[in-house]
């Protein structure tokens, strides 16, 4: 029974000897597993990071080209409206410019042709005073088909014949 105890002692250490270096074989092997998955994660990290950064950077990079193409595009539109303004105040200023012009020179004109007409008018008003004053204030109407001498009051008419005609002689 020795030999069968000694067998199962040494068997038992076998196994005891075989279970610690599946034992150690088996935590080398999950440390080893473990420090590959570590390295994947940390890889994988390092790699998701990078992306990020790249794509971080990328759409800052995009955003500054697109607010500085928006920001050319408002200066040129700005830029645009203020020579639509300038262009349309101008032209504005320039046909009140003309307004004025033209109405001034309307006034002026019309200004010379009032006074022209009124030197006229008192060229006429002296005219009839003389002429008032060489028919002795005497007035001519005609009514239709009939015509008149009309006397100034005071005065009347005495009818005479005189070298062929007949003459009308004013008295008092």
């Amino acid at each position: 029974m020795s030999n069968l105890l000694q067998t199962g002692a040494e068997f038992e250490k076998k196994l005891k000897e075989r279970a610690e270096s599946t034992e150690k074989m088996l935590n080398d092997e999950f440390r080893k597993l473990g420090e590959s998955v570590s390295e994947a994660v940390t890889s994988n990290e390092t790699k998701i990071k990078g992306a990020i950064a790249q794509f971080t950077a990328s759409t800052e990079e995009s955003l500054k080209k697109h607010r500085e193409g928006v920001k050319e595009a408002m200066m040129q539109h700005r830029k645009d409206m203020l020579k639509l303004a300038g262009s349309s105040g101008m032209r504005l200023l320039g046909i009140v410019f003309l307004l004025f012009t033209a109405s001034g020179g309307t006034l002026w004109y019309l200004g010379g042709r009032i006074q022209t007409n009124l030197e006229e008018i008192r060229v006429q008003e002296e005219t009839l005073r003389k002429l008032n004053a060489k028919t002795w204030d005497v007035e001519f109407v005609q009514d239709g088909r009939r015509k008149f001498l009309v006397l100034p009051y005071g005065k009347s008419a005495e009818v005479m014949h005189y070298q062929g005609k007949d003459w009308i002689q004013l008295t008092e």
